[in-house]
């Protein structure tokens, strides 16, 4: 497919966006000053990337890429489509507008410049991370800000679990919980203090009644790593019985086996040597909301979310949030969703902005 090339010149200014801004800065320039910077690459940031493109916006969005090896369920027109292709596919579809900067940076800062109602943005590559007093620090401006760092999940530390994840072992119900249809269910959950693990298993009851669910203890949760008091209810216990779920307690899995050559998992091996047949494997353990960006911005939380408007706007002015890093619902089509709306809502403010000059030099 040809490349499509928007011819974006400062010189030329053909809208009253940039016509009513003041001052160009040169986009070739990477200290210039953007509408824009979004803070990730996933779904929602390069759903906001394609919208702000196609709006002229000079935005500067930062990613550092890491594949994952899993397929994309639930996606109107995508399904069962590679996530690292797809990934890929909107990164190609994003960089056709020449107002996007592409930047494969970690950001470790953002502060805000209050006298000129900037945002501060600190990067650095990743691979310099480790050694951080001599690693090369670059900084960009942005009137505007997008955080879709969304969340990390923590994968189970058992073995050939990375043989299977992805096919046949997933996380998320609302994505996968179709490959659970009418099959042997097992489900790793954290028996933590937030009592989710039964509210968790309980999501597939659509899906199938054949559900064992482990509640592994072990490297997952600080807290109860060496408490052998179970965090589950009576109330919770009466209800699983009742559901017909079978719950194991103190005896983690430590290892999957299956056919390796077919992708088809056949059940799981305990500490204490059980064996249990399953056709699919679900884990719902610990997971690190990745908001260091938006703490240092002072955005206000709710259980480690950041807490959105109807427009996606945080707290805090001119921030912005999209994807998993403002919902517990992970879902692609969501975060894509939410990104858009971001955008649309940013590109809404600053035309506003720009029919309020209009009319202010109007009257001059």
């Amino acid at each position: 497919m040809d490349t499509l090339k928007i011819n974006y010149n400062k010189e030329d200014k053909s809208n009253i966006i940039d016509d009513k801004r003041g001052k160009d800065n040169n986009l070739d320039n990477y200290e210039d000053i953007f509408d824009v910077a979004i803070i990730g690459g996933g779904f929602a940031g390069l759903s906001a990337a394609l919208l702000l493109g196609r709006y002229l916006r000079p935005i500067i969005i930062f990613d550092v890429f890491k594949p994952r090896s899993s397929y994309i369920h639930g996606y109107l027109g995508y399904e069962k489509s590679s996530r690292n292709d797809l990934i890929q596919k909107a990164w190609h579809d994003v960089i056709q507008y020449q107002s996007v900067k592409r930047v494969e940076d970690k950001v470790k800062r953002v502060e805000k410049d209050v006298e000129n109602n900037l945002f501060l943005i600190t990067s650095t590559k990743e691979n310099n991370m480790q050694n951080q007093d001599n690693s090369e620090k670059r900084k960009a401006r942005a009137k505007y800000l997008i955080i879709a760092t969304g969340l990390q999940h923590i994968k189970p530390n058992i073995k050939n679990f990375e043989e299977y994840d992805g096919n046949g072992v997933w996380h998320c119900p609302h994505c996968d919980g179709f490959e659970a249809t009418n099959k042997k269910l097992v489900i790793i959950a954290s028996d933590n203090k937030d009592n989710k693990a039964l509210d968790y298993a309980k999501v597939f009851l659509g899906w199938t009644k054949d559900i064992t669910l482990f509640l592994q203890r072990s490297n997952y949760d600080n807290d109860n790593a060496h408490n052998n008091t179970s965090q589950l209810t009576d109330k919770q216990r009466i209800e699983a019985r009742t559901l017909d779920i079978d719950i194991i307690e103190n005896d983690d899995i430590v290892e999957i086996v299956g056919d390796p050559s077919i992708k088809s998992i056949k059940g799981v091996i305990t500490r204490n040597n059980g064996f249990y047949q399953a056709d699919v494997l679900f884990y719902h353990l610990k997971k690190i909301i990745q908001n260091e960006i938006a703490c240092q911005l002072g955005c206000e939380l709710d259980e480690g979310y950041l807490k959105v408007n109807k427009n996606q706007q945080t707290s805090i002015p001119n921030v912005y949030a999209a994807g998993d890093i403002d919902t517990d619902r992970h879902y692609a089509i969501l975060a894509a969703a939410s990104g858009a709306l971001a955008a649309i809502s940013i590109y809404e403010e600053l035309l506003k902005d720009a029919l309020n000059r209009t009319k202010i030099q109007s009257h001059i």
